[in-house]
């Protein structure tokens, strides 16, 4: 595939805003110039209206509206504009722990806005979403066969511990509905890396002392990684999962307040690619077969929007061995993940983006945290 011309004009990306400050709209609108059109509107009623007569290619909402919500106008824009890009801007971190929403978003904005760097970001976000809807991945991914099915329990514990009214007996009975399953957790959780020196014999115990985020990060990484037999050249399954788990905590622990748990889920499963046979290492010279084959990376990316997992997981997936790609705007969730797995794995760490970061200096404290949780795992 030849390389894009790079003075081919790019389009102006179709933003809409919704939101009470219209001032501030105003402000992004003239500093985006002519890279953007953008729509204003206050209600999350007169959104949906807009979405549903015109196509934009992101939006971007502030938490409060002059009527509604913007996190449920984010959640049914999600269900209805799948592939609208959804943003969230917020003023400061106030609004943080409210962000039930967290894991549906695309990007997490930060009043004031970066006009170019958030053009680079959302750009980012369509060419990921080019790259994997491409018909020679789908092709490539076609050829390894018969595909691991969605983590039907983990799903299904996603969803229930998003509502907060449900009880710890709740979780602990839809973790006990598979006997293998309860028995990994039990066995994970009592591990140093997460019993605090504890001993835990029952999963209600389980699911109060770890909590329901911890909780269903383990039952992910049993179900996905415990079970089936794994490619002969990839690592064993027992290896992935535990480079998959000191990955999480790793990634939790350099992020933040709500970005520590979705950086800490998207750092578990962004490995799972490694499990699929006929995919590429992207750090191993390829013979000619296999220079064919998509990048773990890609395949994993792949799988989990077959499984319908939220689009930042996907991203993660994705780009974390490249993290230069994503766009973001400093340290945040793919970044975390590249840091983890370079720490946690074979992965090498991408040291010029390291340093445009200017975060050089934290190679010292990264390399303590590994060997901290390698300690705890081993």
């Amino acid at each position: 595939m030849s390389a894009p011309d790079s003075t081919t004009v790019e389009a102006p990306l179709r933003l809409l805003f919704a939101g009470i400050d219209a001032s501030l709209a105003d402000e992004l609108s003239a500093a985006l110039g002519v890279s953007a059109t953008m729509a204003v509107v206050d209600t999350a009623a007169t959104a949906l209206e807009r979405v549903a007569v015109q196509e934009f290619d992101a939006v971007i909402v502030q938490p409060r509206l002059a009527h509604g919500s913007g996190n449920a106008l984010l959640g049914t824009l999600k269900r209805e504009q799948p592939k609208l890009i959804r943003c969230l801007l917020l003023d400061d971190g106030r609004d943080a722990p409210g962000l039930a929403a967290l894991e549906n978003l695309h990007r997490l904005l930060y009043n004031p806005v970066d006009a170019q760097a958030l053009l680079v970001s959302l750009r980012a976000v369509l060419a990921l979403r080019k790259r994997l809807e491409s018909p020679l991945l789908a092709e490539a991914i076609g050829r390894i066969g018969r595909l691991p099915p969605p983590p039907a329990l983990s799903l299904e514990l996603m969803r229930r511990t998003e509502d907060l009214e449900v009880s710890a007996r709740e979780v602990a009975g839809l973790v006990e509905s598979d006997p293998v399953l309860a028995a990994k957790v039990l066995r994970l959780c009592n591990s140093a890396m997460y019993s605090g020196g504890r001993r835990i014999d029952d999963i209600h115990t389980a699911v109060v002392w770890l909590g329901n985020l911890t909780l269903r990060r383990l039952v992910m990484a049993g179900e996905i990684f415990g079970a089936g037999r794994s490619r002969p050249e990839a690592p064993e399954r027992e290896q992935l999962r535990r480079q998959s788990l000191v990955a999480s905590r790793f990634a939790a622990r350099l992020l933040p307040g709500p970005r520590a748990d979705l950086a800490a889920t998207a750092a578990l499963l962004a490995g799972v690619g490694q499990m699929l046979p006929d995919v590429r290492l992207p750090w191993l010279e390829p013979s000619a077969e296999q220079a064919l084959w998509p990048t773990y990376a890609e395949a994993g990316a792949y799988l989990l929007s077959l499984w319908g997992l939220p689009s930042a997981l996907v991203e993660a997936a994705a780009l974390h061995p490249t993290p230069a790609l994503a766009g973001e705007q400093g340290l945040d969730v793919v970044g975390a993940c590249h840091i983890a797995w370079a720490h946690a794995s074979d992965l090498p760490l991408d040291e010029a983006w390291v340093e445009s970061l200017g975060l050089s200096d934290q190679r010292e404290s990264w390399q303590a945290l590994a060997d901290e949780l390698a300690a705890l795992e081993s």
